[in-house]
């Protein structure tokens, strides 16, 4: 998952004009060429656009797997796959939509579009990042009732859920989008406007801007990673007594700890990647970043946390399969026509000559 807080990724106020001031610029071209060159990608910041080019492609055919084998065949469509559909949903927003856009703006200093997009990428960026909090949250509250009250039916329908993550996440990602709009940037040149420089900004204050992003990291990151910690923490203590259980299957007990498994790792990706991005956004907006840097160091400190935020869209459909039990190669099987189901517990999908996705039945 990405920062909630996309419009405030820019390290830089105004473009600084001391850098040109004493130049011979003859012309307005000359002048654009000379900030273009200031603020166009150095070598670091290519080398992250790479990466996380590599990692678009990786995440969004994953998610898409996910997506064509749970919507594609009935007897995966459980309350468990249909959640985790959504979850790939989400992800495949932010990796088609979020992620592009909010890395040219990152490495070349300037939101090149209209204000229409400058408020809709950030809602749609917040909007995904939500969902797939939420989504996290309720699987791991789905997989904790099933352990620990087994013999209890679902409390709520899976698709009125899925429903109500989608409008509380809109919802809380409306205020932001609503003050946003496009600053351009000041230069010492009579007459002379360029889109360089041109930001996507909040017209609030700046201690409502250190508040709100505080209250977005309470409410997206440390609430959700204390509710799944908590929860998976019970599931793996309810897990060591049934074990000792005679009465209890030993069969269902390892089926429940590979689900157990599968979502402490789930957590573990959450945090790590998720710790980052919130610890810089914090940083960022209360001052405490130094100035006094090299840009390479501006662009690391800004593109690292990216990585982090975005591997996590990108490796969750992966992470699903491999700590499933049955993956060979990082969670995926490269199978052709004729693929037979092995095991009552797994499903092989033939989606063609292509790569096929494993999930756990209910």
């Amino acid at each position: 998952m990405t920062s909630t807080n996309s419009s405030s990724s820019s390290e830089f106020d105004d473009y600084d004009p001391s850098q040109i001031i004493g130049l011979q610029v003859e012309t307005n071209e000359q002048y654009e060429d000379i900030i273009a060159d200031a603020l166009w990608p150095n070598a670091v910041e290519q080398w992250f656009v790479i990466i996380l080019g590599t990692m678009m492609v990786i995440g969004v055919v994953g998610n898409a797997l996910v997506v064509v084998v749970v919507s594609t065949n009935k007897s995966m469509r459980n309350a468990l796959n249909l959640v985790l559909m959504n979850l790939a949903i989400a992800d495949l927003l932010i990796l088609l939509f979020c992620l592009p856009l909010t890395v040219v703006n990152d490495v070349t200093k300037t939101f090149w579009f209209s204000a229409v997009f400058c408020k809709s990428v950030n809602f749609i960026n917040n909007t995904s990042v939500y969902v797939s909090i939420m989504s996290l949250v309720f699987i791991t509250c789905e997989r904790w009732r099933a352990i620990t009250y087994p013999l209890k039916s679902p409390f709520v329908r899976t698709r009125s859920v899925i429903a109500g993550i989608w409008l509380l996440a809109m919802f809380l990602s409306s205020p932001e989008p609503v003050t946003l709009h496009l600053a351009g940037a000041r230069f010492v040149r009579p007459n002379f406007t360029t889109q360089w420089g041109t930001r996507c900004k909040e017209s609030w204050s700046e201690e409502f801007q250190m508040n709100y992003q505080l209250v977005q990291t309470i409410f997206s990151f440390v609430l959700p990673l204390l509710v799944i910690s908590v929860l998976c923490l019970h599931m793996v203590r309810t897990l060591h007594f049934s074990s000792n259980n005679l009465t209890v299957a030993s069969r269902q007990i390892s089926i429940r700890k590979k689900a157990v498994r599968m979502l402490c790792g789930v957590v573990m990706l959450f945090a790590i990647s998720n710790l980052p991005v919130h610890l810089y956004n914090i940083a960022l907006n209360y001052g405490l970043l130094s100035t006094d840097v090299t840009d390479d160091v501006i662009a690391v400190r800004k593109l690292l946390p990216r990585v982090f935020s975005y591997s996590s869209s990108c490796l969750n459909p992966i992470l699903y399969s491999f700590l499933s039990g049955r993956s060979k190669f990082l969670g995926y099987n490269f199978y052709y026509f004729g693929c037979q189901q092995k095991s009552s517990r797994y499903v092989h999908v033939n989606v063609g000559k292509t790569m096929g996705y494993q999930f756990l039945r209910e």
